[in-house]
């Protein structure tokens, strides 16, 4: 999103604009009649002729919870908001001490990060507005150079441009960064739910490393913690350059997946962790940063349709296809899959939409916390749900085709016998018998994080119900 798109709608004309200042003190002075000992008056500080547009709507929003979360709930007497063409307002008429609630409100304009945009007043209860300067604070900053405000404002020190740009950015950083602080933590928790998962075949977990003697679960810690930021990076490419078209945005998010590889390698000295998993949640991290700054540029904010983000997400994984137009040199085991046996891996899932995870490793978890089981054993189930159906690269280049697909069988049989009762010792046999033949279910650990991640996404209202 760039933040020049941020302020779209129906200019209000300069006398639209004065009336309705003159009509807000108005109202003002009538409410202060019915009694109170002062009254908060809440509006926008948005320039231009441009009042009302959807992230002016959210931002408003925002502004009306953090008052009410200053203000006792017993102590507001009368609470009036309106919402029209030259901007939102409301009015609290409290029985509350008006100097505390004017430091207060001064607070809230000072420490929120949108509260250069806040226009927050407190009037006494004779209408006598309260001044910062009586209760020794020192006065509003002007949002371009942190001067005092009313001094660039007089001297037109800023062009209107400049300050139209400025306050854009203001709204489109804090509402960005908002999802994806959200998507950034869903991401981590889903790779630190999937090693915690115990036991699983083959893969670190919390009682061994499986058949992994180069990493154990504290080597997936260490790469989890490092790819917090990137996450959110991810989140935000999509969100900032979604005007681009998709073989561009692919680029960066690859170029932004190369430098996590790096934070990744540095963090566990070298040894491959979440290599796929940083491909997938760039692809699913960056379509939907995309999906929710379309949305709130529309005003239809979150959650993001679910369907529009995996149809973004096969998109950008089609770009990836490109890899096995190569010179016949195979660089990863997955690409050595594709040559030997024409099974596209993490490329192709991706290039899907992600079908293994939308329609088999998510679907398990759900049914399988539906039915009571405890989130730890769902999540292995939902494991050995997806060994029975997908093609593992992962599998195939550690133990050969055959080996993969006996082990697809032996975990269809598996999952029609297993019950609570049996379920640890059933899969800590199996645990035992993939690591004495050096099987590693490596994709299919990397479907269940995806899976994980979309029931959190789900979970966190970033994303719609999955179909």
């Amino acid at each position: 999103m760039k933040p020049a798109s941020v302020i779209n709608g129906e200019p209000a004309s300069l006398e639209e604009i004065l009336d309705a200042r003159s009509l807000r003190a108005d109202r003002q002075k009538e409410l202060l009649k019915a009694g109170g000992s002062c009254l908060i008056s809440f509006s926008m500080n948005i320039p231009g002729a441009i009042k009302q547009f959807p992230l002016a709507e959210a931002a408003f929003e925002t502004g009306l919870s953090e008052i009410r979360a200053l203000i006792p709930e017993t102590s507001v007497l009368t609470f009036e908001e309106s919402r029209k063409k030259t901007g939102n307002e409301a009015f609290f008429l409290l029985g509350s001490e008006p100097q505390a609630v004017k430091k207060a409100m001064s607070g809230l304009e000072e420490s929120h990060p949108l509260g250069r945009l806040f226009d927050i007043d407190v009037l006494a209860g004779d209408g006598r507005p309260l001044s910062r300067t009586e209760l020794g604070l020192p006065p509003r900053t002007c949002l371009v150079c942190g001067e005092n405000a009313k001094v660039c404002a007089r001297s037109q020190a800023h062009s209107m441009e400049l300050v139209l740009w400025r306050t854009a950015q203001i709204l489109n950083d804090y509402f960005r960064g908002l999802s994806a602080d959200k998507t950034a933590a869903c991401a981590v928790r889903a790779l630190l739910y999937e090693v915690s998962s115990t036991p699983k075949p083959g893969l670190v977990d919390r009682n061994n490393s499986g058949s992994h003697k180069d990493m154990d679960f504290f080597t997936f810690l260490d790469s989890s913690a490092a790819l917090i930021p990137w996450f959110r990076d991810f989140f935000c490419i999509g969100w900032d350059h979604g005007d681009e078209q998709t073989e561009a945005l692919f680029s960066r998010l690859r170029l932004a997946g190369q430098k996590a590889e790096a934070a990744m390698f540095s963090a566990t000295g070298g040894v491959n962790t979440h290599k796929g998993l940083i491909f997938s949640f760039a692809l699913l991290c960056g379509a939907l940063g995309k999906v929710c700054a379309g949305n709130l540029l529309a005003g239809t904010g979150l959650p993001a349709d679910a369907a529009e983000v995996f149809d973004l997400c096969r998109r950008l994984g089609t770009c990836s296809l490109k890899d096995f137009e190569g010179t016949g040199k195979c660089a990863t085991a997955g690409e050595a899959c594709y040559t030997a046996y024409k099974i596209p891996g993490a490329r192709g899932e991706a290039a899907a939409g992600f079908p293994s995870a939308r329609k088999i490793g998510l679907p398990a978890l759900k049914a399988h916390l539906s039915s009571g089981w405890p989130l730890n054993d769902a999540a292995v189930l939902s494991l050995l749900t997806l060994i029975a159906e997908v093609d593992d690269t992962n599998m195939i280049h550690r133990g050969g085709l055959s080996a993969a697909m006996d082990a697809k069988k032996e975990a269809r049989r598996l999952l029609s016998e297993i019950s609570l009762s049996d379920f640890k010792e059933t899969m800590e046999q199996l645990d035992q018998d993939y690591i004495r033949r050096n099987l590693s279910p490596g994709g299919c650990a990397d479907l269940l994080a995806v899976s994980l991640l979309l029931l959190f996404l789900e979970d966190a209202g970033l994303v719609s119900e999955i179909l």
